[in-house]
């Protein structure tokens, strides 16, 4: 359920292109689902992601332009931008703060029985900000050179293999300092 509530405004730009093969109006449902997001998330007293609100600003922000300039490659832009702004993100708070990108996906939901070193996750983050960085670059060669229905299908099907595989290598590059004993195994042995 988790996450459908993180990610419909996604879900509703899929089925609204789908349904109507207009990149502008998906980009509107995208926009509204965003925004719904955000005030739902000020109504029930959740936080608010920063990135929520980064991605409305932007989403936004270039659907205004695709519909000015009624040029829908303003919309085709906004998965470079979101990506390439990912790799800086991941860059920055490596250097500044020392913080690692699969740490903080895996934060609540993986247990370490030893601390992976420095060095994995180094290698790591430079394989996250290579293939988002390449991702980008990508996007941007498929947007203008083949049709927004092939872009459409390569942006949703690339984007969600190429986060599910950097997901898959991370876990094999630390694999040995995971904690896979579930409490059941831990009881019986004890």
């Amino acid at each position: 359920m988790k996450f459908l509530k993180e990610n419909y405004p996604i879900v509703g730009f899929l089925v609204a292109y789908i349904i109507t093969k207009n990149l502008i109006l998906a980009a509107a449902v995208w926009s509204l689902g965003s925004l719904i997001q955000i005030i739902s998330s000020i109504i029930f007293k959740e936080p608010i992601k920063k990135s929520h609100i980064a991605y409305f600003i932007l989403g936004l922000l270039l659907l205004a332009m695709a519909y000015w300039f009624n040029d829908e490659s303003f919309i085709k832009w906004k998965t470079t931008i979101m990506v390439w702004a990912g790799a800086l993100v991941i860059l920055v708070r490596q250097i500044v703060s020392k913080k690692y990108v699969f740490i903080d996906l895996m934060d609540t939901s993986v247990e370490f029985k030893t601390d992976p070193p420095k060095s994995k996750l180094n290698k790591i983050n430079a394989v996250w900000i290579g293939a988002l960085t390449i991702f980008g670059g990508l996007n941007l060669y498929v947007a203008y050179n083949y049709s927004t229905d092939f872009w459409f299908y390569f942006k949703m099907i690339g984007l969600f293999v190429t986060l599910m595989g950097l997901m898959i290598l991370s876990f094999i590059l630390v694999a040995e300092h995971l904690n896979f004993d579930d409490e059941e195994t831990t009881s019986k042995d004890n």
